[in-house]
């Protein structure tokens, strides 16, 4: 099953791209690779589609506040 992963610089945390694999592409001393969930695959291309230049990984994979009176919603893509 391929899997996409973010590509992350490790000094700065943002991210440089997206690849898909079958498996986990192994790390190198300035780069990360983080799975991506459908939800942190979606704020990405949304920042991406605004012109944002850099985006970090934590500016996309930011939790949601339990308090948050809006209904969130998930999906899984198999």
């Amino acid at each position: 099953m391929i899997t996409a992963y973010f590509v992350v610089a490790r000094g700065s945390g943002n991210i440089i791209r997206i690849t898909r694999r079958e498996s986990v592409p192994d790390d190198t001393p300035t780069v990360i690779n983080v799975p991506v969930s459908t939800a942190s695959l979606m704020r990405y291309e949304d920042f991406h589609a605004h012109s944002e230049g850099l985006i970090s990984l934590q500016n996309v994979t930011r939790l949601v506040k339990a308090d948050n009176p809006k209904q969130q919603n998930s999906c899984r893509i198999f």
